[in-house]
C-alpha cells in the first residue's frame, strides 16, 4: 500500500469518528422507576488521541462525580465510587466500546459500556452490561440529550469529610471525595473488606474494636511521617501489613 493510500485511509477513518464532545443530560424517560439515581450529567472532552469523561450522578440530594480518560487501543486507569478502575476502549465502527473492571467490597465489578451518537448529533445512547462478583449480569440502556456548555456548573470546593460523613475523628479536614479512596486503599493494604472495621449499614458505629485500632494506626503513621519523612510521607499501612490484617513481627527465618 502506498503512502498516499495509507494517508487517505487514515484521513477517512478520522473523518468518520463521531464527536462526542459536549454536555449531556440523562433523558428523564430513561431513569428506572425503581432506580435511586435522580439525574445524571456527562461532560465529554474529545481530543485527538482520546476522551476525558466526567460523570455526575445526583442521588438523594447528593452528587457523586467520577472523571475517567479513555484512549482507544490503550489501557487507562480511573476510579469508580472511590475504587481504582481499569479501562480499555476501542472503536466498533462508530460506537465507542469501553471494557472496565474494579474491585468493590472484595468483589470484582465488570462492565462493558457502548456509547453511540445519533445521526443528528443530539442524542448520546449509553448501553452498559455489568456483573458484580457472581451476581446475575444486568444491562442498562440510557439516552442522554445534548445541553448547552453553560449547563455544566463549575466544580464547587469539596466539603470536608466531617461535613459529609458521621463520626469522623481522624480524617477531619480531608476532602470528602478522598474518603472512599482512602478506605479502598486501607482494605487492599490489609487484605480485608469494609466489614472488618464497620458494621454494614451503620458505618458511623464504633461497635467493632478494629475501627478504633485503625484510628490509632492512622495516627501512628501520621506521627512517623511528620517526624521522619515530612517530604515524602514514605510510611503507609502497606509498609508493615503487606496485604495481611496482622503484620508479622519478624521475617520468616
Amino acid at each position: 500500500m502506498s503512502r498516499f493510500m495509507i494517508l487517505a485511509f487514515t484521513m477517512c477513518a478520522a473523518a468518520q469518528t463521531p464527536d462526542f464532545s459536549g454536555v449531556w443530560e440523562l433523558r428523564k424517560s430513561t431513569i428506572p422507576a425503581a432506580g435511586q439515581i435522580e439525574n445524571m450529567k456527562i461532560k465529554i472532552e474529545q481530543q485527538t488521541d482520546g476522551f476525558s469523561m466526567s460523570i455526575r450522578a445526583y442521588q438523594s440530594g447528593n452528587m457523586e462525580q467520577n472523571v475517567n480518560r479513555f484512549i482507544p487501543g490503550q489501557e487507562t486507569k480511573g476510579e469508580i465510587h472511590g475504587a481504582p478502575m481499569t479501562n480499555r476502549a476501542e472503536w466498533d465502527q462508530k460506537t465507542l466500546v469501553v471494557h472496565s473492571s474494579a474491585t468493590l467490597g472484595g468483589k470484582e465489578l465488570r462492565m462493558i459500556s457502548r456509547l453511540t451518537l445519533s445521526e443528528d448529533g443530539a442524542t448520546l445512547t449509553f448501553a452498559q452490561r455489568h456483573q458484580y462478583g457472581s451476581d446475575p449480569e444486568g444491562e442498562d440502556v440510557r439516552a442522554f440529550e445534548r445541553r448547552p456548555a453553560s449547563s455544566w456548573e463549575a466544580d464547587a470546593p469539596p466539603k470536608a469529610a466531617e461535613e459529609v460523613y458521621k463520626n469522623i475523628q481522624i480524617l477531619k479536614g480531608v476532602p470528602a471525595p478522598r474518603v472512599p479512596t482512602v478506605m479502598s486503599n486501607l482494605a487492599r493494604w490489609l487484605g480485608v473488606d469494609c466489614a472488618h472495621c464497620h458494621v454494614p449499614g451503620r458505618f458511623d458505629s464504633d461497635e467493632k474494636a478494629a475501627k478504633n485500632t485503625a484510628r490509632k494506626m492512622f495516627q501512628m503513621v501520621h506521627t512517623l511521617n511528620q517526624s521522619s519523612f515530612p517530604q515524602t510521607n514514605a510510611v503507609t499501612c502497606w509498609t508493615c501489613h503487606r496485604g495481611q490484617a496482622k503484620p508479622q513481627n519478624l521475617p520468616p527465618q
